[in-house]
């Protein structure tokens, strides 16, 4: 399982936990999910909310509603086999890619500041030797 930010909002923390669990194959309920380390912090009921709207129906249709339902009948102890909605798949693709874009543009930023050390550098030798 990868690392879970738990700074981060709790629907990006709910995406990732259902990739994770996709990854491996694993189903899982809306109160399995919430007694993770992964979402600690988030109830059953914010986890339901958040599932039910980035969520394809787990287990055929009209099943979301019934186990994303936090009641005393405990139909979200069932498990499902949960998969992200593709609106909320390819947004969260370019949430990463956003992502990697930041981690190339601090590098170039470092690439360029060596750049002009080195350009300073290899005129002022010349000027320091004669």
């Amino acid at each position: 399982m990868s690392k879970i930010v738990k700074t981060k909002p709790d629907v990006l923390r709910v995406t990732e936990f259902i990739l994770d669990k996709n990854k491996s194959g694993d189903r899982f309920s809306v109160c399995e999910a919430a007694k993770t380390p992964e979402l600690n912090g988030i109830n059953e009921y914010r986890i339901a909310e958040i599932m039910r709207d980035i969520c394809l129906e787990p287990n055929g249709p009209n099943s979301i509603e019934e186990l994303t339902r936090v009641s005393n009948d405990y139909s979200h102890n069932q498990s499902g086999n949960w998969q992200l909605n593709a609106s909320t798949y390819f947004g969260y693709l370019s949430y990463l890619s956003v992502k990697e874009s930041e981690k190339s543009n601090h590098l170039a930023v470092k690439t360029l500041r060596v750049a002009i050390a080195t350009i300073i550098v290899s005129v002022l030798i010349p000027l320091i030797a004669a």
